[in-house]
This record gives C-alpha cells, sequence and structure tokens, in this order.
C-alpha cells in the first residue's frame, strides 16, 4: 500500500462507513476497516469485537465504533503480556486520545445518547423490529451511525499513525504500510 495518510485517512471512513450500512455491528465495521487500511490480518481480533455493537451486546453503553476504534490503538500499542506495565500506560494513553477527542466531537461516548442525538429517540437493539428501523431510518440520514463509525475510524487511524511515528517495534512489524 502506497497511500498517503490522507488517502489512508479518507478509505478507512469510508470503508467503515460502508461496514456499518452493509453489515452493521459498529464495532466489527470499525475495527475491520481499521485493520484492512493497515494491511493487518487477524480473524481473532475481529472476532472479538463482536461484543461491543450497539453500545455492548446492543445494550446501549460506551458506542460500538469506539470500542472497535479502541481496541485497534490497543493492537498497535498495548502490552504484549500483564507483566509490561509501562507498555500498558503508554497504550492506554494512545486510547485516551481517540476516546477524548470522541466525546469531545460527539459530546458522548454513549450509544444510547449518540442515537438520542442522531435519530430524535434511543433504540432497544436487542430487539429486532427496533434495529431494523433504525437501520432504515439511517440510511435515510446524510449523518447517522454509519458516519459516526467512519469518524470513529479516521480518529484512531490519526493516533495510529503517531503509534508508528513513534517507533513502537510490535506496531511497527504487525503493520503493513509503504510510505
Amino acid at each position: 500500500m502506497n497511500d498517503s495518510p490522507e488517502e489512508i485517512l479518507e478509505s478507512v471512513a469510508k470503508t467503515a462507513c460502508r461496514n456499518e450500512t452493509q453489515y452493521h455491528l459498529c464495532s466489527q465495521g470499525t475495527l475491520a476497516a481499521l485493520l484492512q487500511a493497515f494491511g493487518i490480518h487477524n480473524p481473532d481480533v475481529l472476532r472479538a469485537s463482536t461484543a461491543f455493537a450497539g453500545g455492548g451486546v446492543r445494550r446501549g453503553h460506551m458506542c460500538g465504533a469506539l470500542s472497535g476504534a479502541l481496541m485497534f490503538v490497543g493492537l498497535l500499542a498495548g502490552r504484549d503480556d500483564l507483566e509490561m506495565r509501562d507498555q500498558a500506560t503508554r497504550g492506554l494513553g494512545y486510547c485516551d486520545k481517540v476516546y477524548r477527542e470522541f466525546e469531545a466531537r460527539f459530546g458522548t461516548v454513549l450509544c444510547h445518547r449518540i442515537q438520542k442525538d442522531l435519530y430524535g429517540r434511543e433504540y432497544e437493539l436487542t430487539r429486532q423490529e427496533e434495529r431494523d428501523e433504525m437501520h432504515a431510518l439511517m440510511e435515510k440520514m446524510d449523518f447517522a451511525c454509519p458516519q459516526v463509525c467512519g469518524e470513529a475510524a479516521r480518529m484512531a487511524a490519526l493516533v495510529a499513525f503517531e503509534i508508528l511515528e513513534a517507533g513502537h517495534p510490535f506496531a511497527n512489524s504487525l503493520v503493513r504500510l509503504q510510505r
């Protein structure tokens, strides 16, 4: 991949948006876009992100798009084993950047509050008919959950560039970007 950082940011945002529109499960769609953009194939990490969709098992807590973004940043900068306290602290610092930017942009990190802001009401995502109603509405809107996924992915990608620039060995060995 010889794309510029700007092209990668645009691509990751579009892919995350498309993933949410087409496949739903915001945490996975956001994470999958980031993995793809940075040349990482890891079905185990993607599978693990399932639980965070819709604010955590569709319960409306922390936004799944943010969870997927944080999982990606943690994959690049988190600790490799429990004894690595400095690496854990460093990884949390990078994650905090994404978290704070997301919260500043949307005024909350809570899925149900983002739903209310976007759609005028909260949806009970554990109920299929509620999910169907929300998904139908999002297809008609210019800015809805797919675009939240795109923005979360873009935020995580920006931090990923920072991690790679800092030269963290694991991140650099994991990512297959040729810039």
